[in-house]
């Protein structure tokens, strides 16, 4: 009886399986081997990772056949290479309609549909009582709604999935929601709802994405200016074509530009009001759950997690009565 492939996650893949299934190109590329013979390379990815592939046969129909961005079914054998695993291509074709899959399937995404909280934050924008606040919002909403779709909040930190700018947001609104109860006597709620909308704006023009909602590089002036500035631009483009009240307009560029606190992490100035100073927290604190959340779903119980650059070189624990266990007498 003939070898059955079997259907598995890309983090399951183990050397000798014989797998088969569908996949997102993140990388494509013709090399060539010491000998002059042609090939295809190819980062292949699902959900749960990304592996390297091979398919042997480097002619130019296949590199336009297969290029970047798109998603395969492909058959083949996990072979090991120089201590790492590699995908052995046998087969390899596009997908159809019929195969019923989309590129949600296989890139990380944010955990709830871009639809649903987008009209999360559309109705919060919506109930903004200020004019000038909520007329901003909404322009904005308006201008970058497609991209707001599928954007994600960075390229390798907090938020990093498709969608995950829009998660950030909208995460951020919740939190927000409920601190304004407890703070009402005294915070503009107005303008700490436009501020936590439009805080992160800057970075659609700061990053430039493919159909997978990953980042794939900075623009230009991403690199030179940093999404901070653009922000800021952004806010006084719109701003001064919607005949925004001056004072409302700065308020709005001082929450962007000082909501990382400090210097050396892009902001120049600190937060001098009390909607700034929220916004910063409410910024920091959904980023480190977001980075704890995801840390601890990968962790065994009564173990820590490697050191974590993004949550000040700590190590992460998860506790032993999650499992219904203790520590042994």
């Amino acid at each position: 009886m003939a070898e059955q492939p079997i259907n598995k996650c890309v983090k399951d893949f183990k050397a000798n399986d014989f797998v088969v299934g569908y996949f997102y190109i993140r990388i494509s590329e013709m090399k060539q081997t010491a000998t002059n013979s042609r090939y295809m390379n190819f980062t292949l990815s699902d959900k749960t990772g990304d592996i390297n592939a091979k398919l042997w046969d480097g002619d130019e129909d296949n590199a336009k056949r297969y290029p970047a961005g798109i998603i395969v079914k492909a058959q083949g054998h996990i072979v090991e290479w120089q201590g790492q695993i590699q995908f052995k291509i046998e087969r390899i074709r596009k997908t159809i309609s019929d195969d019923n899959v989309s590129i949600e399937d296989f890139v990380p995404s944010a955990p709830v549909s871009a639809e649903s909280m987008l009209s999360y934050v559309e109705n919060v924008a919506s109930n903004i009582e200020d004019v000038d606040y909520q007329a901003i919002v909404l322009t904005l909403i308006d201008v970058y709604r497609e991209k707001l779709l599928f954007f994600p909040a960075a390229k390798s930190n907090h938020h990093a999935v498709r969608g995950g700018l829009l998660y950030h947001v909208s995460t951020m609104l919740k939190a927000a929601e409920a601190l304004i109860s407890v703070y009402n006597d005294f915070l503009n709620k107005d303008l700490l709802y436009a501020g936590v909308i439009l805080h992160d704006i800057g970075k659609i023009e700061e990053m430039t994405t493919g159909d997978s909602g990953l980042v794939e590089e900075y623009s230009v002036a991403g690199t030179l200016l940093g999404h901070i500035s653009q922000g800021m631009m952004i806010i006084g483009k719109y701003a001064e074509m919607l005949n925004i009240n001056k004072e409302k307009a700065l308020m709005l560029q001082h929450m962007i530009l000082s909501h990382h606190y400090l210097p050396e992490y892009g902001s120049p100035k600190y937060p001098h009001f009390p909607e700034a100073e929220l916004l910063h927290y409410l910024d920091i604190l959904d980023a480190r759950m977001y980075d704890m959340k995801k840390i601890v779903q990968g962790l065994e119980p009564g173990t820590f997690s490697e050191r974590q650059r993004s949550l000040d070189n700590r190590a992460i624990y998860k506790p032993l009565y999650e499992n219904g266990e203790d520590f042994a007498e």
